[in-house]
């Protein structure tokens, strides 16, 4: 049976998320990939899809032409009850009692008039046999009309995860850490080095959606080191330890995968200018990796990591991708230790 969901993901990852998908999904189709959405029909069941690349995912009701605008929405919510909506998969399913009806216009929570909700709130109790709370509801259902100018009727199968609450500032959201992941291109037989893991969001990732010989974790702060270790706990392959990522004393040539995170230079003082401090860091991987071996770095000194790769012949630069975390324009560099002849520009 074909299902049909919407999701969405950081904007700029949009070659990430559709590499993902058609590796996991062997019947993949999307109806759209756009910035930060993405719309696709699979048979794979929702409890077996798997996909950690997501903010969210819904199951697909109903979609339909829409203007981007307040008016257009509000028209396609008029249009709702009598339309061709999947009320099946609404109808409510386990404990779920309640439900909230939540609109979006172009990524903004809007409000409707009144009689237009009551009369879609109307329809969705009937169909679905639950009843509306606004507060603390078991279900959501989600309008939203988009740039495109297409609307969507959507049910949220995803809970909603308050990372403010959650996670530390400047943790890394776990669907980033796990994007970097999976472009590092996994093998069971990989040594895998996070030199910069604060507070574990990477090697957490990769220690629970991806295999590995070897993890090695490591911070320059006891306090970090604590924190991954408790976070990671213990396991066969796995060491995590206090270390200077500027001078690993680990032998060269047998890492497999570096992703991490550096310091960008904004909140914190990495004690030297820069620019040095990135050349030193690309200097120390080159050292690291074997032939062929990956580094997946996320960082805002963009300029500044570009003009260290200029200096290391031994990395090349497989892909970039342009996004924005918190806020910040950032890049996600995808560097590979010899193979390539040419500098290819992502």
């Amino acid at each position: 049976m074909e299902n049909t969901y919407f999701a969405t993901f950081i904007p700029g990852t949009e070659d990430i998320v559709a590499d993902i998908l058609s590796a996991r999904l062997p019947d993949f189709s999307p109806s759209l990939l756009a910035s930060g959405a993405v719309a696709f029909t699979t048979t794979v069941p929702y409890s077996e899809l798997n996909l950690f690349c997501f903010n969210n995912i819904f199951r697909v009701l109903y979609s339909a032409p829409a203007a981007p605008t307040k008016a257009g929405l509000e028209g396609f919510l008029r249009g709702l009850p009598a339309a061709p909506v999947d009320w099946q998969a609404a109808r409510a399913r386990g404990k779920a009692r309640t439900f909230r009806l939540v609109v979006s216009c172009k990524n903004q929570l809007v409000s409707v008039s009144r009689g237009v909700r009551e009369a879609v709130e109307k329809k969705l109790a009937a169909e679905s046999r639950l009843r509306p709370d606004r507060s603390l509801p078991d279900r959501e259902f989600w309008a939203l009309a988009r740039d495109d100018g297409q609307a969507w009727f959507l049910m949220r199968l995803t809970r909603h995860k308050a990372y403010d609450k959650l996670l530390h500032p400047g943790e890394l959201h776990p669907e980033l850490a796990y994007m970097m992941c999976w472009l590092s291109q996994p093998n069971p037989l990989d040594v895998f080095l996070e030199p910069f893991c604060g507070y574990g969001a990477i090697p957490a990732q990769r220690a629970k959606r991806f295999p590995f010989r070897m993890l090695t974790a490591s911070d320059i702060s006891p306090k970090a080191v604590e924190f991954t270790r408790q976070k990671l706990g213990e396991r066969p392959g796995l060491a995590i330890l206090q270390a200077d990522a500027l001078n690993m004393g680990m032998a060269g040539g047998t890492v497999n995968a570096i992703v991490t995170d550096p310091p960008w230079g904004i909140y914190e003082d990495v004690g030297m200018e820069l620019a040095v401090f990135y050349r030193r860091i690309l200097a120390e991987f080159a050292r690291l990796l074997c032939d062929g071996g990956r580094a997946v770095i996320l960082t805002a000194a963009k300029r500044e990591l570009a003009g260290a790769l200029e200096e290391l012949p031994q990395l090349v630069l497989s892909s970039r991708y342009d996004i924005l975390v918190s806020g910040k324009k950032c890049g996600l560099f995808v560097l590979k230790k010899g193979g390539l002849q040419n500098r290819k520009q992502g």
